[in-house]
């Protein structure tokens, strides 16, 4: 830990924060260590109804609206709240669409505007839409700037959006200070491509949250969703889309009673999975699932589900899932696709999973089957709990704060007793 703490920490970031596990890790180890954490986010909750000035974990959050309209009348009325900094009281439903250039320019306008009244003696930026903005902040407030590359930005997309993308962070990625990464090939790559400094923070999880369940509240889980047999039990909670396998997996489930489903998440396959869930038993759809309830359905679980399709996400080649270090907090095994970042690389060095190299209902109902063995699953869920040791937030966070330290001019303690 820093000897010295109460500097101000500014993170900005372009989601609405509370279900966003990284910045949230993040963000409690800095305040934590002594730092006072702000964040200003995003009005991007799919329901609304948050407030726009929270507090969370001994993080000051502020949400900016999402503005994405170009009638006149209403962009007068979005600059006139923006001029006089109005954020309202809760967040809006976002609309349909929330991201065109329209909201990229007023999430940036109110990053500027909400930065410059805050403290801040180090900006850190977790997306490359407003890195700009946190560049010029951090060069008006003097401070050091940290840029946090959750994901490969240059290939997220494709055709002129892809350009476009890869033409800003080509024009930012030497400005900032220290780029933080939470993979070594994602790192690699933004070596290659000119960052400074590049540090490794992983998407790896707090074993407390997982430990300090109360086995009551998942025993009373179990008897709700009527878990007590002996069908083997998967998990899958997160996006739900087509470069998922979601379709594939839903066949393989109804055509396997042995097996239950615990899936939720939001996402254009949402529809599918409802509908599925209404037709088998054996598919329970949880809905939108709130980050800290994420560890309770992982743990109800025998395996962790998290199949990538390299074909359909430009990405898979550098990602770092949090699913993967989900099922190695709570000692769970996993269904994967290999040829997929992290998830590849590890699990072929750490027997605690299943790698496919494709996936059809057919496949999987074979997996299903093998994971049916005691003993094969033993084996695999005892693999998991011992990458924990390595892949846990209490590892990653000596990272952040030695490049805290490091940015501050701080003295940082030796805290391994050596």
């Amino acid at each position: 830990m820093s000897s010295s703490t109460h500097k101000n920490v500014l993170m900005i970031v372009n989601t609405h924060v509370y279900d966003d596990p990284r910045v949230i890790n993040e963000g409690v180890s800095l305040a934590d260590a002594g730092y006072r954490v702000s964040i200003i986010g995003a009005a991007r909750k799919p329901q609304g109804g948050l407030p726009t000035r929270g507090e969370q974990r001994g993080l000051t959050i502020l949400l900016a609206p999402m503005v994405t309209t170009r009638k006149p009348l209403r962009l007068l009325r979005a600059f006139a709240d923006l001029l006089r900094g109005h954020l309202g009281d809760v967040t809006p439903p976002p609309p349909s669409r929330t991201t065109n250039a329209v909201s990229m320019l007023f999430f940036n306008l109110w990053v500027l505007r909400l930065g410059l009244r805050m403290p801040a003696d180090i900006v850190h930026c977790h997306d490359l839409s407003p890195l700009p903005s946190a560049w010029l902040l951090a060069k008006l407030k003097r401070t050091p700037l940290i840029y946090d590359s959750h994901e490969d930005h240059a290939a997220l997309y494709d055709g002129r959006k892809g350009e476009m993308t890869a033409r800003l962070e080509r024009l930012f990625i030497r400005k900032p200070d220290a780029v933080i990464t939470p993979s070594e090939l994602l790192a690699k790559e933004l070596r290659a491509r000119g960052a400074r400094q590049v540090v490794i923070v992983g998407n790896w999880k707090r074993l407390d949250t997982y430990d300090t369940i109360d086995p009551a509240r998942l025993e009373a889980e179990r008897r709700r969703l009527y878990l007590n047999g002996q069908t083997l039990k998967i998990a899958y909670l997160g996006a739900l889309n087509g470069e998922r396998h979601i379709a594939e997996l839903l066949q393989a489930v109804e055509k396997t009673r042995e097996v239950t489903l615990l899936i939720g998440g939001n996402g254009v396959e949402a529809q599918l999975v409802e509908a599925a869930a209404q037709r088998a038993p054996n598919i329970h759809w949880l809905g939108w699932v709130d980050s800290g309830d994420v560890p309770v359905y992982t743990l109800l679980a025998d395996v962790v589900y998290y199949c990538l399709n390299p074909a359909m996400c430009l990405q898979a080649g550098v990602s770092s899932p949090n699913k993967l270090y989900e099922a190695f907090a709570a000692g769970k095994a996993l269904i994967a696709r290999r040829g997929t970042g992290d998830t590849s690389t590890i699990l072929e060095k750490i027997p605690a999973g299943i790698l496919l190299d494709d996936v059809t209902p057919d496949i999987l109902q074979e997996v299903f089957s093998r994971l049916q063995d005691q003993e094969t699953l033993k084996q695999m869920q005892q693999a998991a709990w011992q990458a924990r040791a390595i892949y846990n937030w209490a590892a990653a966070e000596k990272h952040l704060h030695a490049l805290y330290a490091q940015l501050l001019g701080e003295h940082q303690e030796n805290t391994d007793g050596s």
